[in-house]
């Protein structure tokens, strides 16, 4: 485990993946562009190969849990909310499990913490079949309506650029206006 304290004023993201590759380079993105990041997967190597985000002057924790299992889930959510800061994007790669319900148990959770500060976002990624984010997203739908809280499947084609790109940004700061 890496760095156990990351209270600095810097975005967060939080990635959820099944496989430490998936994992690693989508926490990359975000580390790149000034996120702080929280990885969690099954792979032990996602501990040692978190110390490389310390170069990219980011504050970086990674767990190994097992987050096809419910106890899995509710640790890393716990972990979550430990750190006492607000989740602005939380990436999920589908494959969790077999039935997608672990990762809608974690989305829903994180969702309804966005929901109360009326900002962020959630993205499904997939490394394999796209049809497992898109219904992923597509069932979340309706607890993120009006919320404030952005959705999106992005399939193995796309890259993460909309959650940081000057789109993003700016929907933070109207956001963020609208709640001060």
């Amino acid at each position: 485990m890496m760095n156990q304290s990351i209270a600095t004023d810097k975005p967060l993201a939080v990635i959820a993946s099944s496989s430490c590759s998936d994992g690693y380079d989508l926490a990359r993105q975000f580390a790149e562009h000034g996120y702080d990041i929280i990885v969690a997967a099954a792979n032990p190597s996602v501990v040692e190969e978190a110390e490389d985000f310390k170069e990219l002057k980011v504050d970086a924790v990674s767990y190994q849990l097992d987050l096809s299992s419910p106890e899995g889930i509710e640790q890393l959510y716990r972990r979550i909310v430990a750190t006492g800061r607000a989740v602005e994007a939380l990436v999920i790669n589908t494959g969790l499990s077999d039935n997608l319900e672990q990762e809608k148990i974690l989305a829903r959770k994180v969702l309804h913490d966005m929901a109360d500060r009326g900002f962020g976002r959630i993205l499904f990624a997939s490394s394999g079949d796209q049809k497992d984010a898109d219904r992923l997203c597509e069932s979340l739908k309706h607890d993120a309506e009006g919320t404030g809280v952005t959705l999106k499947a992005l399939s193995p084609d796309e890259q993460v650029v909309y959650f940081l790109d000057e789109e993003f940004i700016e929907d933070k700061k109207e956001a963020s206006a609208l709640l001060h």
